[in-house]
């Protein structure tokens, strides 16, 4: 059996969800476009820019989906088999994900496009408020932890796939190089987009397909390029040749990357975040195109590259190397908090009440552009899944490279089309990465706001000392921290990532209930994610404390002993906010 019938119902499903459900969603929150957002009213050219659905979903789109709904899916579907991660993908992204995301784009329009902290603050008591804030601002670094180092991995190694052409056995070697120069292409693009369509009379509708098929050039030329640079300048691009050793190269990509994160987060929205956003969208829309059409034509030609394997159904090959826990993961709890976006991610709710609520011209945008979005999430998702179902029995022996499983699930699809197989891994690798950026930027740049918002400080000087205090853990982390260590933090990115959409769906439950709307649809999902998490929480603690156990006084202690502590602390700051909002709604009063 192939992956079409799959991904068809898949998608079906998702398209009858968007213009059924979807709709009574918007009319239990009471959407109302007739309303002036504060996008329109407060518009200044940088952090309020109102713009049309395609560049708000564009950027909104890449900023949540980045590796999240790849690198989840593919730990998920090797560790527990991809049935139970497809169920939880598809239902999730309906039931809980897109009314999470609904509900936090409409409740920061609502509060002048202010962070979902100002629902809490206004509706919930000033303590609330403040551990809210904290919650955030933590689950936040630990996104630009996980993220940091996924993508430094993908520019550091030289990776080798096996692939078979015309039906013989075969390598391509990929260096990390050519994904370097493909990155720096796309942010150069970016921000020349970003100026012209500032400054100039050009559109999105002209400059876009410009600036996409500069970046297919930029693709097919960067293993060259890549090369060459290395050769000519050894000792100032020498990060270019993976002849150095990967841990080494590792750390300087994770700190080249905080570096990006700390002046990206400041820049103008209209110079890089929206332009970036387009572009970036448009790898998503091809990824996906790529996968329907590959799995169709796949079909028909009778493709074994898109033979699933039902033995990966209901298991998984690595158990506790995943890296989740202490021992192999129990299905409840750790599926739903090992895929959170994808399914349902709280950080949509730091991004839709960050910056897209700053860019809605309209409250009839809230349904294409936060529920639309995360059903498309959900879409990568399964395609990245795909990646998982059709791989062999026993190809996976020790720690996955998601990249790595993705690139060479997508660069089938696009074989399977005809497209160069050297040329589509390259374009699958690059499209990781990019997907990548557009979360680490905007990582910092919420970051920066709730840090901000906290400290009550303004203006350039706050936001560059915001930007500072919000990068400077992730990057003694990650240059402490050995090459991968993004595995060993994922779990608890992941729980912190989950529980931070829980507190966000009991934030907005209370709101509703405070405003006189019903709020069943929201607060079921929010006792969900909260019964999950927490208990993953819990498990998770215990597992931490028998590592540390085992590897003390040793000084690789370290990084357990830092998720010890952070998991204590979130266990704590939860409990702060569940309490005081189920007080708000047994009692009704703040």
């Amino acid at each position: 059996m192939t992956l079409f019938p799959i991904v068809a119902v898949c998608a079906g499903v998702l398209l009858f969800a968007y213009f059924v459900y979807a709709r009574l969603v918007m009319r239990w929150l009471g959407v109302d476009g007739a309303r002036t957002t504060p996008a329109v009213a407060m518009n200044d050219g940088n952090d309020y820019c109102p713009a049309p659905v395609p560049v708000v979903l564009g950027g909104h789109f890449t900023a949540i989906a980045a590796a999240g709904p790849i690198v989840g899916p593919i730990l998920a579907g090797l560790t527990f088999g991809w049935v139970p991660a497809l169920i939880w993908i598809i239902l999730g992204s309906i039931l809980i994900g897109a009314v999470h995301d609904s509900g936090a784009l409409f409740a920061s329009i609502r509060h002048n496009a202010g962070s979902i902290t100002q629902v809490v603050r206004q509706h919930m008591s000033r303590t609330a408020y403040i551990v809210f804030l904290l919650f955030i601002w933590l689950s936040l670094i630990y996104v630009v932890i996980a993220f940091a180092d996924v993508t430094a991995g993908s520019f550091a190694k030289l990776q080798t796939f096996a692939v078979s052409v015309e039906g013989k056995p075969a390598s391509i070697a990929i260096n990390g190089g050519a994904v370097v120069i493909g990155a720096f292409a796309y942010l150069m693009l970016s921000l020349v987009l970003g100026l012209l369509l500032r400054f100039t009379r050009l559109t999105w509708v002209i400059g876009l397909p410009v600036a996409v098929g500069l970046m297919g050039v930029a693709v097919w030329v960067s293993p060259s390029v890549a090369q060459t640079l290395a050769d000519q300048f050894p000792a100032v691009l020498g990060f270019l040749d993976t002849a150095q050793p990967h841990s080494r190269l590792n750390q300087h990509w994770d700190i080249a990357l905080i570096v990006y994160c700390s002046i990206a987060s400041i820049a103008p929205m209209w110079l890089l975040l929206q332009p970036r956003g387009l572009i970036g969208a448009t790898f998503l829309y091809a990824t996906l195109l790529f996968g329907v059409v590959g799995s169709v034509v796949g079909m028909f030609m009778g493709s074994t590259s898109m033979n699933i394997n039902f033995d990966r159904m209901f298991t998984g090959e690595l158990g506790a190397n995943m890296g989740i826990g202490a021992s192999a993961p129990l299905l409840f709890p750790f599926l739903f908090i090992t895929i959170a976006c994808g399914a349902c991610s709280g950080f949509h709710a730091v991004v839709a009440s960050g910056t897209t609520s700053k860019q809605i011209r309209s409250e009839n945008d809230i349904k294409p552009v936060a529920f639309g979005a995360m059903l498309l999430e959900a879409l990568v998702a399964v395609f990245a899944l795909s990646c998982v179902m059709v791989l062999a029995t026993g190809a996976i022996t020790s720690r996955p490279s998601p990249d790595a499983i993705f690139a060479q699930g997508i660069g089938n699809f696009m074989n399977i089309l005809g497209i160069d197989l050297r040329f589509a891994i390259l374009f699958g690798l690059l499209a990781f990465s990019s997907f990548v950026f557009d979360t680490l930027d905007v990582c910092t740049r919420l970051g920066r706001y709730v840090l901000q918002e906290l400290l009550g400080v303004k203006g350039f000087l706050g936001g560059a000392i915001s930007t500072f205090l919000t990068l400077a853990f992730p990057a003694y982390y990650l240059w402490a921290s050995p090459s991968g260590a993004w595995l060993t933090f994922w779990v608890v990115f992941g729980t912190s990532n989950q529980l931070l959409a829980a507190l966000t769906l009991v934030g907005v439950a209370v709101w509703l209930a405070r405003t006189g709307r019903p709020t069943w649809f929201v607060v079921l999902p929010a006792i969900f994610m909260l019964t999950t998490t927490v208990s993953a929480l819990l498990l998770n603690l215990r597992g931490f404390y028998r590592q540390f156990q085992a590897l003390a006084p040793d000084v690789s202690a370290g990084p357990v002993v830092s998720n010890i502590a952070i998991a204590v602390v979130l266990l704590i700051l939860a409990t702060i906010v569940v309490a005081d909002a189920s007080r708000v709604l047994v009692f009704r009063r703040v």
